[in-house]
């Protein structure tokens, strides 16, 4: 049997995923399935909701003429994040459980990756202010064996998990290296405070929101998300509960 997990709702967000390719990764005969699934990540929005309050039930798209095989690509392009909701009477939200893709049932729901925003407003030509780097409030996939914490190595400018390099940088980072010191002096806790200098000619929350992206891009091994705090002033991170993505080139430039 597939091997399952159960959503926290009290923690945080849906797996991250790298940012889109190119808009000619999403075939055509997609971009209603992918508008349909933008209209649900931004009402989740509005309403300042979990985007796993609003997920898209799978006969939803399949009727946008989403097929199995359509599902799995996505998925495996990080572009979306899928899992079996469980609600029953008596629960006050959502809830979810994850499974492999090994089959797929009425009963699986589908929501937006960040890079998946990305690549829906493409496709559909929006235009969206959503904050990428803010986690939604109430849910995230739990692992049933969480990993080893990351390590910072400077000597080598590798951030890794246990024998994977998650990063490699071969020029100079500065605020991406300066954030990921400051993770491994403080033992990787779950949030800290903006680590990044005071540059009178810079605002923090965007120079802080900019490196968090660039975190997260260009990763050899998916395995960490960053993300802000919500506040402009901290930055988090998460495991990725599964590593859908290709490799990627190591980071060259901050």
């Amino acid at each position: 049997m597939p091997s399952t997990e159960s959503f926290e709702r009290d923690d945080a967000s849906a797996r991250s995923a790298p940012p889109p390719r190119r808009r000619s990764d999403v075939r055509p005969h997609l971009h209603e399935s992918m508008a349909l699934l933008l209209q649900a990540y931004e009402y989740a929005a509005d309403l300042e909701q979990d985007v796993w309050d609003l997920a898209v039930e799978l006969p939803v798209l399949r009727a946008a003429k989403m097929t199995n095989s359509d599902l799995r690509w996505l998925v495996g392009m990080g572009y979306v994040d899928h899992a079996v909701e469980t609600t029953g009477p008596s629960d006050r939200t959502r809830q979810f459980r994850r499974t492999a893709l090994v089959s797929v049932d009425d009963a699986t729901c589908v929501v937006l990756t960040p890079g998946g925003v990305c690549a829906a407003q493409e496709v559909c030509g929006g235009d969206s202010l959503i904050a990428l780097d803010q986690a939604p409030a109430n849910c995230r996939v739990v692992p049933s064996e969480e990993p080893a914490r990351p390590t910072w190595d400077q000597q080598r400018r590798q951030l890794r998990v246990g024998a994977e390099v998650v990063k490699e940088f071969k020029l100079p980072s500065p605020n991406q290296e300066t954030v990921l010191m400051a993770f491994e002096e403080d033992g990787w806790p779950p949030r800290i405070d903006d680590p990044l200098p005071p540059l009178s000619q810079l605002e923090p929350r965007r120079r802080l929101h900019d490196t968090i992206k660039a975190l997260n891009r260009k990763q050899k091994n998916c395995l960490i998300r960053f993300m802000g705090d919500g506040s402009g002033e901290g930055v988090r991170w998460e495991f990725i509960a599964e590593n859908p993505a290709r490799p990627s080139p190591p980071e060259v430039a901050s």
